[in-house]
């Protein structure tokens, strides 16, 4: 039986400590491709995009808890995670590869998730714009930074669509954005990964200074 070995890195003590080993339902999907990671100050998820299973880990007792099943519904067939201010929210992709029926996000709560909140789902045309130029779509990948949510398939890069999370816990906005690093000739790179983060005037300025990386300044298309 193969074990994940999990380590925790002390931001005080600046060293790496090895913890408790992932749950074994992970043994045979603990490569970042297969899982979903999302975290809040308190709590590190871990979720089987394929499946819906999922564990928290304590970073603090450093104890495992669950498996959660968060597939609510049987049409999902793909789901993700992430964290919206402080708390869980999941994509799912539902029907099936060659015919997906929605994407919708929903809020996650209570001591074993059971309490689910529908709050959007992704207009129809956003839904194509997703697939590209495939008639599938198999997967999804998502980044948030606050209440922005941009979702994005891997398969398929060039197209971004975005979200934005209103103070009431709705999608209150869709749009779309190309992606910088797809240009018309196909991709800069085989494989790229997407982050995104708040920037500051004094991060720029810090960047500029280097002389390294390059810059490009995207329309953020938000669908009123």
């Amino acid at each position: 039986m193969i074990h994940s070995q999990l380590e925790i890195y002390d931001l005080e003590t600046r060293k790496w400590d090895t913890c408790e080993s992932m749950p074994a339902i992970f043994e045979h999907s603990a490569a970042s491709m297969w899982l979903s990671i999302a975290a809040n100050t308190k709590t590190l998820y871990a979720m089987e995009q394929a499946s819906g299973i999922t564990c928290s880990f304590d970073p603090i007792s450093r104890i495992w808890l669950g498996p959660f099943d968060l597939r609510h519904d049987p049409n999902i067939y793909f789901s993700v995670i992430g964290i919206s201010g402080d708390n869980l929210i999941m994509l799912g992709l539902l029907g099936n590869s060659e015919n997906v029926k929605d994407i919708k996000i929903w809020e996650l709560k209570g001591e074993s998730f059971e309490l689910f909140t529908e709050i959007g789902a992704m207009p129809k045309e956003l839904v194509e714009k997703l697939k590209g130029e495939h008639a599938s779509l198999s997967s999804i990948k998502i980044s948030l930074t606050g209440d922005v949510l941009y979702i994005y398939n891997p398969e398929e890069p060039k197209e971004l669509v975005v979200c934005e999370i209103d103070g009431r816990r709705r999608v209150s906005r869709w749009g779309s954005l190309k992606n910088a690093t797809v240009n018309d000739g196909g991709r800069v790179t085989e494989r790229a990964v997407l982050t995104c983060a708040d920037v500051s005037l004094g991060d720029l300025r810090k960047a500029m200074k280097s002389g390294k990386g390059s810059f490009s300044t995207v329309n953020n298309r938000i669908l009123q």
